[in-house]
This record gives structure tokens, sequence and C-alpha cells, in this order.
């Protein structure tokens, strides 16, 4: 036998523990790129849920004056109408002024006289 095969054979038998830790160290940064770009999405998610919501808000606010002749100062008084002016999603809860769903609030301030009710997501 060679002893040149020999020693090679040996050599190539595996990953260094150098190359392991290299690898290790790789796939962590990698990971943590990840849930960085995960969490982002989330919270673009409930930003536009938010406002989603804010737009139906308004739409049904304007229904709700033109059905009634007079501004909504509660989300109640949209969603409690039948028909109803505003369909609230599943696992969003409905307060008198504030529609609160995952990540989310959606805050409506009465108007003053004739100007309608504004409406903030935060």
């Amino acid at each position: 036998m060679n002893i040149e095969t020999s020693t090679a054979a040996k050599q190539d038998r595996g990953f260094t523990l150098v190359e392991i830790l290299v690898a290790i160290v790789v796939a962590g940064i990698l990971a943590a790129v990840a849930i960085i770009g995960i969490a982002s999405l989330t919270d673009s998610g409930g930003d536009s849920a938010c406002e989603a919501s804010r737009d139906a808000a308004k739409t049904a606010a304007t229904v709700h004056y033109a059905n009634t002749g007079s501004w909504p100062t509660t989300f109640t008084a949209m969603t409690s109408t039948s028909p109803k002016e505003l369909e609230v999603p599943s696992g969003v809860t409905v307060n008198a002024t504030t529609l609160v769903g995952d990540n989310w609030t959606l805050t409506l301030t009465a108007g003053s006289g004739n100007d309608g009710p504004t409406f903030a997501c935060s």
C-alpha cells in the first residue's frame, strides 16, 4: 500500500470543524434575515388591514348619512342597522368609537356640525 494514497484517503473523509462552524454561522445569518423580513411583512399586513377598514368605514359613514340625514358618531351606529352599513370582518372587535384588529386599531372621531367623522389608524 502506498503511504501517499493512504494519507489522502484519510483527509477526504469529511468536513473539518472550521467548515462546519462556518456553515452554522452562515445558516444563522440567513435565519436572522428571514425573521426580520417576516416581521416587517406582518407589520405591513396590519397597516393594510387598518387602511382597508378605514376606507370601508368612510364609505359606510356616507351611506349612513344618506340613509338618516346625520353623520354616525359611533361604529355601533353603522353596524347595528339592517342591512348593515359597515360589515366588520371576523376577528375584529367593535367598540363604540374603535375597531380593534390584530396589531391595529381604527378610531372614529365624530365630526362637529355638518362635518363627517374622521378615522385614524394606529
